[in-house]
């Protein structure tokens, strides 16, 4: 598309929202993001990357890697490492051929030298400290999908890296594997004074369903920053403790705010859920399926 065809920024960039809240189900959506991967606004490149997250083909990794080692601009570089997070996650979807994962997911829908190169990839952003900060970091938080060893081993490097942004991925991450090894980091974190990382562990718990921390984000429901409060309630519901029933519905009736009974009612609704139909999709503690089909499956052995 040449500039003279394009419409105005904010057109482009209103469209590219709307694409990117918009359920992927609805309409294919590829042809416009494809358009506009060139674009010469950063927001709007930023934009049609990360509408790609809802159509992870393989025909997209080669644009991904490119946007990620080449494009100017270093948020835009960023959008492709996170995007690239999502054939990290339909990797572990098929690895472990849960039976609620729709058709898509399967691992005949995801070659497993696409799956390799793209964690090899990430891994390889990672170590590699020529690469920005924060090109490191969110390649720790896409490749947080993955419960292998190699992994694990990234996460608690980055959680104890000295700089707060990396230790914030980190706690991202843990909550994102949903892996039980990271209970007792993230209850301790629920405590952190630094505001942001509180939160982060805040939303990890919740993530991760820990009914452990129901007491502590009923605790946090309390919280005189809003934006905490916020978070509490969402993870309290995703928590699934028994004890949240009680807290979440007297919010959602008697709060006098409008945006914290609608979040409470939300909260309910995923606290239905959580209290009970996630328990047989937990993980083990090493996080391996116990015919190790995972593992088999990252490591590229045959079968």
């Amino acid at each position: 598309m040449s500039d003279t065809t394009r419409p105005p920024k904010e057109e482009r960039i209103a469209l590219l929202q709307r694409i990117v809240e918009t359920p992927a189900y609805a309409t294919d959506y590829t042809p416009v993001l494809k358009n506009y991967l060139d674009d010469p606004e950063p927001e709007v490149r930023k934009l049609a990357i990360q509408g790609l997250w809802d159509y992870p083909d393989s025909e997209f990794i080669p644009l991904l890697f490119g946007a990620a080692k080449s494009d100017v601009d270093e948020q835009v570089r960023c959008q492709a490492i996170i995007t690239l997070g999502r054939y990290i996650y339909q990797g572990e979807m098929a690895a472990y051929g849960f039976a609620s994962v729709d058709e898509s997911m399967r691992l005949d829908e995801l070659c497993k030298e696409d799956f390799l190169q793209v964690k090899d990839f990430l891994v390889g952003i990672y170590r590699d400290e020529s690469w920005s900060f924060d090109e490191r970091r969110f390649a720790v938080e896409a490749l947080s999908f993955l419960n292998t060893k190699e992994v694990f081993d990234i996460i608690e490097e980055a959680y104890a890296h000295p700089g707060s942004k990396m230790k914030l991925s980190a706690i991202f991450g843990m909550g994102r594997s949903g892996n039980l090894r990271w209970t007792d980091i993230i209850l301790k974190e629920l405590y952190n004074p630094e505001p942001e990382l509180q939160r982060e562990a805040i939303r990890a718990a919740g993530e991760a369903g820990l009914t452990e921390a129901g007491k502590d984000l009923c605790r946090h429901t309390y919280s005189e920053d809003r934006e905490t409060q916020l978070e509490a309630i969402w993870a309290l519901g995703q928590s699934g403790w028994e004890g949240a029933f009680e807290r979440l519905d007297e919010l959602s009736l008697e709060s006098a705010d409008p945006e914290i009974r609608e979040t409470a009612e939300a909260a309910l609704e995923e606290w239905y859920i959580y209290s009970g139909a996630m328990a047989d999709e937990m993980f083990d503690e090493n996080g391996f399926d116990l015919d190790d089909e995972l593992e088999s499956f990252v490591e590229g052995e045959d079968e």
